[in-house]
């Protein structure tokens, strides 16, 4: 691991020490800037728990990229070499995007019959949801529209008018004629 050196002593020089501290704080990812921290401290002497508590790194991960520093340089460390597994649907994206966009499926249960269809790959609900949302579809709640009972009522009903303050009119058996009710006249003077 380069010079090593006595606690406190610097294992790398100036230049390299400047140029890891010029680099630590500008990198795409909080993972690569610990990772130059890492290296950094490193590289002024600090022991490995030191480095491992300050960087928020492993001491594997600290060894791994001071390793790599030393060998290879500042790109061997400002690499971003985290990947996933390749998607088994990868291949298909194409044939399913356009078969998603020609006719998008109404439930998750439709799109995970139609990928295993085309790809022969059984996806549970929650991956054929996200893989949906990877493709960049949305999932829409829609009510259904009801269809038309009898078209030729539908459109007399679309002919009537219909007042806005409409009340129910009131039923002969509730109507009074008695004395009680109050009437408004206007009397000549």
């Amino acid at each position: 691991m380069g010079t090593s050196g006595a606690k406190g002593k610097p294992r790398y020089t100036p230049e390299q020490l400047k140029r890891l501290d010029e680099a630590r704080f500008s990198q795409k990812t909080d993972a690569i800037n610990r990772r130059m921290n890492a290296v950094y401290f490193w590289g002024l002497g600090l022991t490995q728990r030191e480095v491992s508590r300050l960087a928020q790194v492993s001491v594997n991960t600290m060894r791994f990229h001071a390793r790599a520093f030393e060998a290879d340089g500042l790109a061997a460390v400002t690499v971003d070499d985290r990947h996933g597994r390749p998607s088994a649907l990868a291949a298909y994206e194409l044939a399913l995007r356009a078969e998603f966009s020609a006719w998008p499926p109404a439930t998750v249960a439709q799109a995970k019959t139609k990928i295993a269809q085309i790809t022969g790959v059984k996806l549970q609900d929650t991956r054929t949801r996200l893989y949906l949302r990877s493709l960049g579809m949305k999932q829409r709640r829609l009510t259904p529209i009801p269809g038309k009972a009898d078209p030729a009522q539908q459109e007399e009903f679309k002919k009537t008018p219909w007042n806005r303050c409409w009340t129910r009119p009131e039923p002969d058996s509730v109507r009074s004629t008695s004395s009680t009710r109050l009437t408004l006249s206007l009397a000549p003077s």
